[in-house]
């Protein structure tokens, strides 16, 4: 599918809310594309974390019409070699450095089209000097304010590309005893995602989640365990989720990120 822009962008970083960083970056795209419609995806990501902001992306950007331009930056990498990178995808753009997050957004996407940015790309746009520190608002806002408005097509971003792909978040691995997945990352209400996905729970005649030394039910919802007890479910998002009803799973000892998970069928001996 061809990209027609829309004039809808959505930004993704780790710049949190403290300081202006993120408002800073929708003034330039304003100021470049006054028609622009931004929405702030979120500027919470795990700081110098591309890979948890592309799971992230990965769950959102379908969500949005085609012609979007979702922008993303958590460049721990700003100010150095790194490259920058576009994919077309579905009729979408997204607009990252070159550091692993856009591969991780779209993992799930058939064909994306790879694209890296040519060097002489920002002397043509004008966009000036660049600072070592925040080429968030001195390059990424001006070309996702260019894509937006139609004054750059993706073809004319530069040439295709093999992204880079550093450190991939971990899959699900299966042995003899059922599959042995991790814990990804805690949402905000201490709920913990695993990469152990739901066509792998609904493979199991009798599933049975171990974590943390203990046994989690398998359950349909929060509300479907006692207050203050713990539960697996499969959450939103297709995958299989740990969680306290009405409280925090990472409060339970031996559950954090990268936590061991055993999905096992209870009917295989």
């Amino acid at each position: 599918m061809s990209f027609a822009p829309a004039g809808l962008i959505t930004l993704t970083t780790d710049f949190g809310t403290e300081q202006p960083f993120a408002g800073i970056m929708s003034g330039r795209i304003t100021r470049l594309c006054r028609d622009a419609r931004i929405i702030d995806l979120s500027h919470g990501m795990p700081r110098g974390r591309p890979d948890l902001a592309g799971f992230w992306l990965g769950r959102a950007w379908r969500e949005f019409p085609a012609g979007t331009v979702h922008l993303a930056v958590v460049d721990p990498g700003v100010g150095t070699g790194r490259g920058v990178l576009l994919a077309i995808a579905e009729g979408h753009v997204l607009l990252a450095p070159d550091n692993g997050l856009l591969p991780e957004a779209l993992r799930d996407c058939a064909h994306p089209r790879w694209l890296a940015m040519s060097p002489a790309l920002p002397a043509r746009l004008n966009l000036g000097p660049l600072s070592h520190t925040f080429h968030g608002r001195d390059l990424f806002a001006p070309l996702a304010a260019a894509l937006a408005s139609g004054a750059l097509h993706p073809g004319e971003f530069g040439t295709p590309a093999t992204p880079s792909d550093p450190i991939p978040l971990p899959g699900p691995l299966r042995d003899a005893e059922g599959v042995h997945g991790r814990v990804l990352l805690a949402d905000r209400f201490g709920n913990l995602f695993t990469n152990i996905g739901a066509a792998l729970v609904e493979g199991c005649r009798q599933p049975t989640v171990e974590a943390g030394g203990c046994e989690w039910p398998l359950l349909t919802s929060y509300g479907a365990a006692p207050q203050g007890m713990p539960l697996a479910l499969i959450n939103a998002f297709g995958l299989l989720e740990l969680a306290v009803n009405g409280g925090s799973a990472t409060a339970l000892p031996g559950l954090a990120e990268g936590a061991v998970v055993r999905l096992r069928d209870g009917l295989i001996a």
